[in-house]
């Protein structure tokens, strides 16, 4: 009897059709259709059709190429804003994909698409657009349709096939020379650091000898905290810190000039090389120094001790110079051997990059604030909370 009741479970079990949850099925279908239209050059096809309608208005090159970046910040607003909707949930999954072993992570995050999570199920599809958008973008600045004539099947119909030689192939930009430079005697930098140890040494002594007196005096705790901040800052790349200061206070500048640097976009220039270079230092700096605020913001308000977050911070912001010094060195090695064009359109979106969190973002806060303030970066705040 107990043998029947068991085979007739396994029975229903075995015919029973489990049907994939419907954000599950869309998404998944999305993404097929999305990677199937991509691989048949879709994507190349819109971005050299939209990159040679902006040139039948503008009649520039440079200038096509930054409104390029300009549009498709605009058009990935909403993909952005359910990113901020959802970054709370996604964060937790990450945490909780960390603490899981790593012979179970897999079988985690299968259960998780086959359950219909949407925020996985977005964010997978959200990587695999943005993929494609940057390197579809990317792509169409490395093949050479400046001087080569590109074959009309890659572009729509309606689009107005441009007359060759291409117009505004000369990116013009301000810029400055220095004529003239003087070096600081050794001696005088030396005492210049002195001084600058002794500026940061001062009041931390004079705080241990007069604590119990101003320890009440809410404008004395604001400026230590604010003295504190600082340290803080600089602490994780002193060293770094020291060397540029130093290079700096050997070559002064003492005259130097306005000019204007000419870069043709069809061929590699060493000064957009270097431009590029420093521009992805600061996405990479900046990007690092926004995520270690918000876990130190979040540390404070777990009551995390101080002295653990002023270390994990440290080797935050070290970790992170070290990170941005490699990349730029790497940007400025990769765009030495590919046309200028490539390394504008990678320029445009580093800055638009950095101001998205005061421009772009500030449209979202209204709607997705707390949310976002809440995801932040939670496998730090739990280093954090591992030290205490």
């Amino acid at each position: 009897m107990k043998q029947s009741q068991s085979l007739k479970k396994i029975s229903q079990i075995d015919n029973s059709v489990k049907w994939l949850p419907v954000a599950t099925t869309i998404l998944i279908v999305a993404t097929l259709l999305l990677i199937f239209w991509f691989l048949r050059g879709g994507s190349f096809k819109l971005y050299a059709s939209l990159f040679f309608s902006l040139y039948f208005l503008t009649r520039q090159v440079w200038l096509s190429v930054i409104l390029i970046g300009i549009i498709q910040n605009l058009i990935f607003l909403p993909l952005r804003f359910i990113s901020l909707k959802l970054s709370t949930p996604l964060k937790d999954f990450e945490e909780k994909l960390k603490q899981t072993k790593e012979s179970d992570q897999y079988f985690l995050f299968t259960k998780k698409i086959k359950e219909g999570n949407v925020t996985i199920l977005f964010y997978i599809f959200n990587f695999i657009v943005n993929a494609i958008a940057f390197f579809s973008a990317g792509r169409i600045f490395l093949i050479d349709f400046y001087t080569t004539k590109l074959s009309t099947k890659y572009l729509y119909n309606f689009v107005p096939y441009p007359k060759y030689p291409l117009k505004g192939t000369i990116f013009n930009f301000p810029f400055f020379s220095i004529d003239k430079t003087i070096s600081l005697p050794w001696k005088n930098i030396a005492v210049l650091w002195f001084l600058i140890l002794l500026l940061l040494i001062i009041p931390r002594l004079v705080w241990r000898f007069l604590k119990t007196f101003l320890s009440k005096n809410k404008e004395i705790l604001k400026a230590r905290i604010g003295y504190n901040k600082i340290l803080l800052y600089i602490g994780g790349f002193t060293g770094t810190l020291f060397l540029v200061s130093l290079y700096i206070l050997r070559h002064i500048p003492t005259v130097a000039h306005a000019i204007t640097l000419s870069v043709d976009l069809t061929r590699p220039s060493p000064s957009m090389n270097l431009i590029t270079a420093i521009g992805t230092f600061i996405t990479t700096f900046h990007a690092g120094w926004k995520r270690n605020k918000e876990v130190i913001k979040k540390a404070k308000q777990a009551k995390i001790s101080q002295k653990i977050i002023k270390q994990v911070s440290k080797d935050s912001l070290s970790n992170n110079l070290r990170n941005a010094i490699i990349l730029g060195i790497g940007a400025y090695v990769v765009t030495s051997q590919i046309p200028s064009a490539f390394e504008l359109s990678v320029l445009t979106f580093e800055i638009l990059y950095i101001l998205s969190p005061y421009t772009f973002d500030l449209i979202l806060k209204n709607q997705a604030s707390a949310k976002s303030a809440s995801g932040g970066s939670t496998s730090q705040l739990s280093t954090l909370k591992t030290k205490t």
